[in-house]
């Protein structure tokens, strides 16, 4: 349902966008209706986002809490500045009160985007940041403002200054989105992230080109049109978030030494144009210069090749380490939880907040030693292998399914997964049907069943060994009955 409603404010978003450009162009300059759709759109995204940050409880929440507040900055700043056209009936100034709220606004999008940022990799992106933004100021001034400046003093280097404040913030955003892609970012959907990464492209383009054509150039007529890319960036926004609560987090793919060079790479390439310039403009027979050149292309050649050996190590540790933990956590045979572990994680959901009932399901298989002895170790090897591919059928989140030793199996699960003692009855209807059914094992085909035992907590037993001990009584009682079916816990 929540991809629909995205897709219907992508489409009405291209439409007011349309509209906006068609009015924009037509015009040539502000009418009431073009300051009521700058209006509009960031009050219109605001309301979703609102809408979206409701519905999050997990750690997103803070993230689109922030986007909120920008879009909240930049609907106020669009309000005054159309407020001195329509209300006050003056030029709004080029440097005013809307301008706090749209610095505020691009500052806001910045802290969430760098917010978002992994804790052990804050500085690195800081750093990173700093090294584009110092880079870009030079090239800027360099040859975009000092040229048209000197040769026309009435253009206002304050105005100019400030209006570059909006490309570079949007600039740092759609790197540090370029950054969480190449780092394999995967806590937010690949929908989510394209819509975030449309939005901050769209921001940029609009504040480069206000800076370009109407600071530098004074090409008022094309104002409006100008204003089309802020009103899409607010609608991508939104459609982000709407994108956030329907999109499940993807999943990093495997990486190659080549995708590893690159992602390296990007967080110098201001460096790299800054060397580029200094070689093809500023041409020079010094040997020094030449020199310190190529040393520093050196050192940023060694630091990516650093970087790229260091993550393949890590990677290779990550992989040890999850190896080893399967190893420690899961029984050798089945692939199951070990009784360890299983015991551990039956501990924490009995020492959970507000005691939360779970029910345990401990059972073994009947008939199982003389399957053992008649047909070899192998042969019982492979049936509880079997029977626990099978369990892994009914694995669901919170469930925890464990092989205790022989062929004893618990199954430990919360009863709010489930429902309802009913839906618990259901499940051990489906353990023991499902456990039933013949197994065929290379040449012969074995037939056993389950006998199993219910024990809640807290209604059976209050603590972790007192609850399996109560189960395994349950499941002695089943075997009473006949086997292949379950009993509840009823004390004594």
């Amino acid at each position: 349902m929540r991809s629909i409603h995205s897709s219907r404010l992508l489409i009405f978003g291209l439409l007011f966008v349309f509209v906006q450009a068609a009015v924009s162009l037509g015009y040539g300059q502000y009418i009431l209706p073009l300051y009521l759709m700058d209006i509009l759109a960031p009050a219109i995204s605001l309301g979703v986002v609102i809408q979206v940050i409701r519905a999050h409880t997990g750690p997103q929440k803070g993230f689109w809490l922030l986007i909120g507040t920008a879009l909240f900055c930049e609907m106020t700043a669009q309000l005054i500045w159309g407020s001195y056209e329509w209300i006050w009936q003056t030029e709004a100034p080029d440097i005013g009160i809307a301008d706090i709220f749209w610095v505020s606004q691009s500052l806001i999008y910045l802290v969430a985007f760098y917010g978002w940022v992994r804790s052990g990799e804050k500085n690195r992106y800081l750093l990173d940041s700093m090294i584009l933004v110092v880079s870009l100021a030079v090239v800027s001034w360099e040859f975009l403002i000092k040229p048209i400046y000197q040769g026309d003093e009435n253009l206002d280097l304050i105005t100019i200054s400030v209006d570059l404040i909006y490309p570079i913030t949007s600039l740092l955003m759609v790197f540090i989105l370029t950054c969480w892609l190449l780092n394999g970012e995967r806590r937010m959907s690949r929908g989510t992230m394209r819509m975030l990464a449309i939005g901050c492209l769209s921001y940029m383009s609009g504040d480069t080109l206000y800076m370009l054509l109407i600071d530098i150039h004074s090409l008022d007529s094309l104002e409006p049109w100008i204003d089309t890319f802020w009103t899409g960036a607010a609608f991508c926004m939104a459609v982000a978030g709407l994108r956030s609560l329907s999109g499940k987090p993807g999943t990093a793919g495997a990486e190659g030494r080549v995708g590893r060079v690159i992602r390296f790479s990007v967080p110098y390439i201001g460096l790299l144009l800054l060397i580029g310039i200094l070689v093809f403009y500023r041409l020079t027979t010094d040997v020094f210069v030449w020199g310190l050149t190529l040393t520093v292309l050196l050192v940023l050649v060694r630091q990516i090749h650093f970087l790229t050996e260091r993550e393949m190590l890590n990677d290779k540790l990550r992989q040890s380490l999850r190896r080893l933990e399967r190893i420690a956590s899961c029984d050798s045979l089945t692939g199951l939880l070990n009784r360890r572990v299983f015991e551990l994680e039956l501990e924490g959901k009995l020492s959970g907040p507000g005691q939360e009932p779970v029910a345990v399901l401990y059972f073994d298989l009947d008939k199982f030693k003389p399957i053992n002895d008649n047909h070899g170790h192998r042969t019982g090897d492979l049936l509880l292998q079997a029977v626990a591919e099978r369990l892994s059928s009914l694995q669901k989140d919170g469930i925890s399914m464990a092989r205790l030793g022989g062929d004893e199996f618990a199954i430990a699960v919360p009863l709010s997964s489930l429902g309802s003692l009913e839906r618990l009855q259901e499940l051990s209807e489906a353990v023991v049907q499902l456990l039933s059914k013949p197994y065929r094992l290379e040449e012969v085909t074995l037939r056993t069943s389950p006998s199993v035992g219910i024990a809640l907590y807290p209604q059976d037993a209050r603590t972790m060994p007192d609850l399996l001990d109560a189960a395994d009584q349950a499941m002695y009682e089943a075997k009473r009955r006949g086997g292949r079916g379950f009993a509840f816990y009823r004390g004594g």
